[in-house]
């Protein structure tokens, strides 16, 4: 451990580690400082893994040395790679070892990027610091977060650490059961990386992208609003094919789910092609499309519309 860039690290026994903080031992109780603690980790080929971080408590204990309990304030996108990976083993020696299965690491959301144009301003708005996006669940603020955006010409391969600053409960536009929650996001990464990393990935943008499909032209107001989806990301065997291979017109559906009318030209539009999204339906797709159109009709109902085309050539002996 080591106050500041320019002092001497000190010994400390590392007690427990996660994606947010660490529980330490030492043989010495912290001074009260306004100097960032870093806590140095041990990597490869002599290498380390560095993170500035909060003291959040600390306890005497009865053999004279000192708990610390830390939280994990900002790191590098390096460090931040090499601490996942780390943090992993970790995860898979417990499981050789029959220890209890580990939670997973950290929340992570999904930004959904549809367009160039908005791919652009989320950048210059991760440049800054701080992005705000839609979730579909309740975070609490002081709670860190996985981002990982998806969607775009060039991908940002590489998570980023994001803190939740703030939440503001929403009802989504012809939804009448569901909300969502905005949540406002700093970054826990140093300004100028991310700036640096910001500016790397605008050089890769190529000039002049249009959108890749009429779904991209409906979702294209969202490039100039202050918030952008995002979804849970849960592993392959939780997700449905849905999620897996058409996230976005499962978006487009659960836009208007709860609105009969709405939510039956919505579907027609998947179905026929309005959207860019049909055609290449899987038939583990295609049956979860109608599973979903079926629990709307139970639950809400059929338009007046509907419900005369379906009594044509009924057979009601």
């Amino acid at each position: 451990m080591r106050y500041g860039h320019t002092s001497s690290p000190s010994q400390a026994t590392l007690l427990d580690l996660s994606w947010g903080g660490a529980l330490c031992q030492t043989p010495r109780a912290l001074p009260i400082s306004d100097r960032p603690l870093w806590l140095i980790l041990p990597w490869a080929l002599g290498e380390t893994i560095e993170i500035e971080t909060t003291l959040l408590r600390q306890k005497d204990l009865a053999n004279g040395r000192h708990l610390l309990a830390l939280r994990f304030q900002r790191l590098s996108l390096l460090h931040q790679a090499r601490l996942e990976k780390l943090l992993g083993r970790l995860q898979a020696d417990d499981v050789q070892s029959n220890a209890p299965m580990a939670p997973v690491l950290v929340a992570t959301l999904e930004v959904s990027i549809q367009t160039v144009d908005e791919w652009r301003w989320a950048l210059g708005e991760i440049a800054k610091g701080r992005l705000r996006i839609r979730a579909p669940a309740d975070f609490t603020p002081g709670q860190s977060v996985g981002l990982q955006f998806n969607g775009v010409p060039t991908r940002a391969r590489l998570r980023l650490r994001a803190r939740v600053l703030a939440t503001e409960s929403k009802a989504m536009l012809g939804i009448r059961v569901m909300r969502s929650t905005i949540l406002t996001l700093e970054f826990e990464h140093p300004l100028e990386v991310l700036r640096q990393w910001v500016e790397w990935l605008l050089r890769q943008i190529p000039p002049d992208v249009k959108p890749s499909s009429p779904l991209a032209d409906l979702q294209q107001q969202t490039s100039q609003s202050a918030v952008i989806p995002a979804r849970l990301v849960l592993s392959e065997g939780e997700r449905c094919a849905l999620e897996i291979g058409f996230p976005e017109a499962l978006d487009y559906l659960m836009t208007a789910w709860g609105d009969v009318s709405t939510f039956e030209m919505v579907f027609r539009q998947l179905l026929f092609g309005d959207t860019g999204a049909s055609g290449t339906w899987t038939p583990e797709a295609w049956e979860e499309l109608q599973l979903l159109q079926d629990v709307h009709d139970q639950v809400f109902g059929l338009s007046e519309a509907r419900r005369i085309r379906l009594k044509v050539g009924r057979d009601v002996r």
